[in-house]
């Protein structure tokens, strides 16, 4: 995980780079920006004790494929996540009207109390789309924005608390399970690094990265390489996506190799939306979500 000063140099150039693209409004652009760099801002500050602590899997558990910690248990600073998910409410409400009348109504929640946001927060661990379909509902202009301000309001203490545990660990080793060695979720993209082509996945909920076997499915473990198929675009350069005849899903890969600049997963994924329309019209499927609720 790159150290936040220079992540923030590096989102100012990738976010000047998606502008640029006009694939997304500028608006959603601008709000990614706001929220990451407050992101940035707060992974240092979070308070995450448990972590150093945290009862986790024993070696032979682990080597067997059992995470760190399930992610149900995973720790946060959850006053901080609270203060967060406010100040990423108030910047939401005035990216446009559909975004604007989806807070209202969250608002409302929370002043009514029908939104419980430590309920709302479990939910978020435990993975609990049932649990956001029911806010889906009731924001149907922007029917993600409630999952959206969680995650984004977790994510700089759950990356913290990532850090602490990797220590415990050794994400340098080649992990063959396809689930995240911390908290056993799924990858949301896949970089090659180095020379050699070294392949890591980042996790889609605590955003460890983590060494992989390069000729493999993610999701189903896949290896057979008449099943595993490519696909590239002009548009979308050192960019490819990576799908299984298997089991019909795909993540995005960025080859750094012979690319002139440095990785920043979760805006990489952002910048590369192109490759996923082109997936899902092979009728591929993407099991997560982008860091941003789309």
């Amino acid at each position: 995980m790159i150290e936040a000063e220079k992540a923030q140099e590096l989102l100012t150039k990738k976010i000047d780079a998606c502008k640029k693209r006009g694939f997304l409004p500028p608006e959603l652009i601008d709000l990614v920006e706001k929220i990451y760099t407050r992101q940035l801002q707060s992974r240092s500050q979070a308070e995450v004790p448990a972590a150093a602590s945290l009862e986790v899997a024993d070696a032979l558990q682990h080597g067997q494929g059992a995470p760190l910690v399930e992610r149900a248990r995973f720790p946060f600073d959850k006053e901080q996540s609270l203060g967060l998910f406010n100040e990423f409410l108030e910047l939401v409400k005035s990216v446009n009207p559909a975004l604007s009348e989806a807070v209202a109504a969250l608002s409302k929640a929370l002043a009514d109390k029908s939104l419980d946001l430590d309920k709302a927060m479990q939910a978020h661990l435990n993975g609990d789309e049932a649990f956001f379909s029911t806010w889906a509902k009731a924001t149907p202009t922007a029917p993600r924005t409630l999952p959206m301000l969680v995650q984004a309001a977790m994510t700089p203490s759950i990356e913290r608390a990532a850090l602490d545990l990797a220590s415990r660990t050794d994400l340098s080793s080649s992990w063959p399970h396809g689930h995240c060695p911390l908290c056993g979720s799924m990858p949301i993209i896949s970089d090659l690094r180095e020379k050699e082509g070294f392949r890591y996945n980042i996790c889609g909920f605590c955003h460890a990265e983590y060494h992989a076997p390069r000729l493999q499915c993610p999701f189903c473990l896949e290896n057979d390489s008449s099943k595993l198929e490519y696909y590239e675009a002009e548009e979308e350069p050192g960019v490819r996506i990576n799908a299984c005849k298997t089991c019909n899903l795909y993540i995005k890969i960025t080859d750094y190799r012979n690319l002139d600049r440095r990785s920043l997963p979760l805006v990489d994924d952002l910048d590369s939306l192109s490759l996923d329309v082109a997936a899902r019209e092979k009728k591929y499927k993407r099991p997560t979500l982008s860091a941003w609720g789309f």
